[in-house]
């Protein structure tokens, strides 16, 4: 099981905005061109982050940290 999956199963789409989520996506309502709105543009690689942690994250591994370190360095 992963982290990810659990997530989703109890707050839903992982995307800090509605416009940014790949599951539950909706527009924002003084938004003309969603396409090309930066606000979108940059929380959906922020969605993308979280994803790539979190989804990659089992439930054992999350158990098992400490805090010392993280689990998965991104960078």
């Amino acid at each position: 099981i992963y982290i990810g999956q659990v997530v989703r199963a109890l707050d839903g789409p992982l995307a800090p905005i509605r416009c940014a989520s790949r599951t539950a996506f909706e527009a924002c309502e003084d938004c003309s061109d969603p396409a090309a709105c930066q606000v979108r543009r940059s929380m959906t690689d922020v969605r993308d982050a979280m994803a790539a942690v979190l989804d990659t994250m089992t439930l054992e591994q999350f158990a098992a940290n400490t805090g010392e370190e993280p689990v998965n360095k991104t960078a």
